[in-house]
């Protein structure tokens, strides 16, 4: 009788959800003339059909084109649920970064990832932000790109350029920027998260090797534009969403070509929250 009672259970829960229509995915196209949500004309461009098709075929629903005039408003029919995704610079993710989520950012050809970047201190030095070191001296972990140009390029993102800080000085390379710091060569260390978590690690579970150290900021690049998504997607076709554009370069490239620019090499997944560029401010 348990058997025969889970096996209706499944059959009225597979027609339950055999009934309920999948929601089309809104697409806003920025820079066309505004009108109301509708398929794709058979005369858009062959990779924007591309695109659609994929997102389609993967998604298994309908996929929608709505026009837009600018981002501003591409931003706002977002904010208020008109939209589902929408590409967004700075100017238009400000104002309603509160009530949507950035999922995605492409990465420049040639570039490196958008690397998190650790500024650190001795845990006895009173700063507590980027902005108390202001003036200091600082210590990179190495001359190579993701060690020197990416960390300076990510302080810059957020005002804090090379005249912000005092005397810089470049180690060899992770361990030898902490040796500095701890002798009292530099009064900040700053290194990409990677070499940050490599200096810390302990052989043992749990050892932990910079409790002399403290993490003041801790922060990503600031992406020129970004794909956000409603707060209210739901996570399944937000993971699925990223998921086909994390994979689009390599699966259909001429989707990926029309999608993401010419200059782009893939497509990155990206923190909720994630700033886009509005311009540089010096953050805690």
């Amino acid at each position: 009788m348990r058997r025969l009672i889970l096996a209706a259970g499944a059959v009225l829960l597979t027609a339950a959800q055999a009934q309920t229509p999948t929601l089309p995915l809104r697409i806003a196209e920025i820079g066309a003339p505004a009108a109301p949500c509708a398929p794709l004309g058979a005369d858009s461009p062959a990779g924007q059909r591309a695109y659609f098709s994929l997102l389609a075929e993967r998604l298994q629903t309908d996929v929608l084109n709505c026009p837009m005039a600018d981002a501003a408003a591409a931003a706002q029919a977002l904010a208020a649920g008109e939209v589902d995704i929408a590409k967004l610079d700075g100017e238009a993710f400000g104002p309603v970064s509160g009530t949507v989520r950035s999922v995605l950012t492409t990465r420049a050809r040639g570039a490196l990832n958008r690397l998190p970047v650790v500024v650190a201190t001795l845990d006895t030095a009173p700063a507590q932000s980027l902005t108390d070191l202001a003036g200091a001296s600082l210590v990179f972990g190495g001359p190579m790109k993701a060690s020197l140009e990416v960390p300076k390029a990510v302080l810059a993102d957020y005002g804090a350029d090379d005249g912000y800080f005092g005397a810089q000085a470049v180690a060899e390379d992770y361990e030898k920027a902490a040796e500095r710091l701890r002798a009292g060569q530099a009064q900040a260390m700053v290194l990409h998260a990677g070499a940050w978590q490599k200096l810390c690690r302990g052989d043992q579970p749990g050892l932990d090797l910079c409790k002399d150290l403290r993490v003041v900021w801790r922060q990503r690049g600031v992406a020129d534009e970004g794909w956000a998504v409603r707060t209210d997607m739901s996570d399944d076709r937000r993971f699925r969403l990223i998921g086909i554009h994390v994979a689009m370069h390599n699966e259909a490239p001429d989707a990926f070509a029309w999608a993401a620019g010419p200059a782009a090499e893939e497509f990155e997944p990206t923190e909720a929250k994630a700033p886009i560029h509005q311009g540089p401010t010096v953050g805690s």
